[in-house]
């Protein structure tokens, strides 16, 4: 799926006209990082998912159609079948994996109020 995610940003920049780096302007980032995104060296895409879709003028229903959420679980011990042991489940739904990456978002945003907090805290400290 991440190599879908990935070939699909890189589609959609491409669609719109735009460079890598007019791209990493836009989030910025530098364009080194937004390469590696493309290239799919990392998973920062989710990082600036919302901010991609605004670019793009895209919305996530649309962004995720077509691309395959089919994950292949291998049940050791949960289970008991008979046969093959690899069952495929058609999850996360697209809904589902956008509410994950919106709580995942919500969770960043926390942490980095949290760090600006404690900054703040440090440099007033400091200060006295």
């Amino acid at each position: 799926m991440q190599a879908q995610i990935v070939q699909r940003i890189k589609k959609l920049r491409r669609e719109k006209g735009l460079t890598q780096p007019q791209i990493a302007d836009l989030l910025h980032i530098d364009q080194s990082v937004y390469a590696r995104l493309e290239q799919g060296e990392t998973n920062t895409w989710a990082k600036y998912f919302e901010d991609l879709l605004n670019i793009f003028e895209i919305t996530p229903e649309k962004f995720f159609e077509g691309i395959e959420t089919k994950v292949v679980i291998n049940n050791h011990n949960d289970c008991t079948y008979s046969g093959n042991s690899n069952i495929e489940h058609q999850y996360p739904t697209n809904q589902e994996f956008y509410e994950k990456l919106i709580t995942q978002y919500e969770k960043l945003l926390s942490s980095k109020d949290e760090q600006i907090a404690l900054l703040k805290e440090l440099l007033e400290k400091k200060v006295q």
